[in-house]
């Protein structure tokens, strides 16, 4: 009985921190990524990924923001309470200039405000 319960212990442990895809608007201004989900344009999640960020230099002009799928775990940082969500990336999926009609309402308003290079 005490294998079972070790067993089923590990598997909620694991279910609970299975890779997941996301997709949205991505930028980077000062080495700090931040995403921002197609699906819910008010929620801002910390991307801390060195990888990510060289992909994002050589693909964008001007520290606009991009479109990226990537696979990884979400996270929160800090209290379960007030803990500031973030993304720990396993694979990038891709990373490329937003196309016409893509994740509507997305990150277009922070745009003015991000510094040129």
């Amino acid at each position: 009985m005490r294998q079972f319960a070790v067993v089923l212990g590990c598997l909620l442990f694991v279910a609970c921190h299975r890779p997941t895809e996301v997709r949205g608007m991505y930028v980077n201004a000062d080495s700090s990524g931040t995403l921002f989900p197609c699906g819910d344009p008010k929620v801002a999640i910390a991307v801390p990924d060195s990888a990510l960020t060289a992909r994002y230099r050589a693909t964008t002009v001007a520290n606009k923001p991009v479109f990226v799928r990537l696979r990884g775990i979400k996270r929160q940082s800090g209290s379960i309470y007030s803990g500031r969500p973030y993304f720990q990336v396993q694979q990038i999926l891709e990373v490329r200039a937003r196309a016409p009609g893509e994740c509507p309402g997305v990150a277009e308003s922070i745009a003015p405000f991000l510094p040129d290079r």
